[in-house]
């Protein structure tokens, strides 16, 4: 059995209902019902190398392919909300949680475009864009109180990283040198972008 999600400092933004089935904590709302989780994210690299999918503007926007302006600790409680339950924080290669999909929205040319989040990265080792598939959610780790991840503004982690709130599960997540935006897919940058999880059921 998983250790328990960690649990992060209250956040300023409380849960509140915004129609009916929908709810929101701070800019993220929630449907526990279809357990899915949005948010709203910017295009922040359209080309080079990167160990990070989401990271917020204190995280390492340097390797990551979108960055927001959205709280993980906002981001876990709704996905605690939605029924998030598997997870663990102590290991550091094989990286334990509830399996969960990312996927992205955009607007190019008026019309809305969609795409599954890995569809945004490319594996430059196998010459192909990252295979498609489920993201593990890990929950991150609390440390002498404070919650890593809002700490360094990672959420969803390419390389591992077991303080990010989600990580990779595919193999060579462990390669630092061989992932990069997918410049073939990825809209502008600083093109807004809706990004769901959906954990799966």
């Amino acid at each position: 059995m998983s250790a328990a999600i960690a649990q992060p400092a209250p956040t300023n933004a409380p849960i509140r209902q915004i129609s009916p089935g929908i709810f929101q904590v701070g800019l993220v709302r929630l449907n526990p019902a279809e357990k899915t989780v949005q948010f709203p994210a910017f295009v922040n690299m359209t080309n080079g190398l990167v160990e990070y999918l989401i990271v917020t503007g204190t995280g390492k926007l340097h390797e990551s392919v979108l960055r927001t302006d959205v709280e993980p600790a906002q981001i876990h409680v709704a996905m605690l909300f939605i029924g998030t339950q598997g997870a663990t924080n102590s290991a550091t290669t094989n990286i334990l949680g509830d399996k969960f999909r990312v996927k992205i929205s955009y607007k190019s040319d008026s019309a809305e475009r969609r795409a599954d989040g890995e569809e945004f990265v490319f594996n430059n080792k196998a010459k192909v864009p990252m295979s498609k598939g489920a993201w593990i959610y890990n929950g991150s780790k609390i440390v002498d109180g404070t919650f890593i991840a809002q700490r360094d503004g990672s959420i969803v982690s390419i390389i591992t990283d077991p303080l990010a709130l989600a990580n990779n599960p595919r193999p060579d997540r462990d390669d630092d040198e061989i992932w990069f935006v997918n410049t073939n897919s990825v809209p502008p940058l600083n093109t807004p972008v809706e990004v769901t999880f959906q954990l799966e059921k």
